[in-house]
């Protein structure tokens, strides 16, 4: 198992005290949510490049964000033991299984993201860190603001400084956008008790009814 080496900043604990998830931030600052159990998957929609663009016109369909969309409804129409929630982001779409929990080093995880056209690095992080990562806040140059110039632990008094005035940029910035939007839910069955309070944490710090999305 990788460790991940994160500044922690939050936990997120069930009813009977079990921590469940870790808001932690990434080396380039963002705010990112943890979890051994809940499942989360990213799929990148990548730009139509020039020969995509010519076999759309010869009747192949596009793989735009509809298209995936699609895709996990189709999935969980076949697959209902599942119950899925949706999500745009800025560069794909993200989904997170509501209605149980998982081991993120599972077989079981690996095809199913593999089915559902996951991002193959985010497959293996999963994998090597037995972690399922979402990222809550915008990348910063997104949004205008460059990286931090350093990086956790900061040891020293002018590096503490110097990130603490970049978070104050990068709040600022960032509450003018959203990471996501949800899109969909497919499936009836209840939340999980587990997912329930990790989902509430995602929204409230990845969604902000925002029209733009970083």
């Amino acid at each position: 198992k990788r460790q991940i080496r994160e500044e922690v900043l939050d936990e997120i604990s069930a009813g009977d005290g079990r921590v469940v998830a870790v808001l932690s931030r990434n080396s380039y600052g963002a705010t990112v949510l943890n979890s051994d159990t809940v499942l989360f998957g990213d799929i990148d929609v990548p730009e139509t490049g020039v020969l995509a663009r010519l076999l759309e016109k010869f009747g192949r369909r596009k793989k735009d964000k509809d298209y995936y969309l699609a895709k996990i409804r189709l999935y969980q129409e076949n697959n209902p033991g599942y119950t899925f929630r949706v999500y745009e982001t800025r560069a794909g779409l993200r989904f997170v299984i509501i209605n149980r929990v998982f081991e993120a080093d599972s077989g079981q995880v690996g095809s199913l993201f593999a089915d559902l056209g996951v991002d193959p690095l985010y497959m293996q992080l999963c994998k090597h860190q037995t972690c399922f990562r979402a990222r809550l806040t915008p990348k910063p140059w997104r949004i205008g603001v460059d990286r931090p110039d350093s990086r956790f632990p900061r040891e020293s008094r002018s590096d503490r400084n110097a990130f603490e005035d970049w978070l104050r940029t990068y709040r600022a910035a960032s509450v003018k956008v959203s990471v996501v939007r949800h899109l969909a839910t497919f499936g009836f069955d209840p939340v999980h008790p587990d997912v329930d309070r990790v989902v509430a944490v995602h929204d409230r710090h990845a969604s902000h009814g925002h029209a733009g999305l970083a």
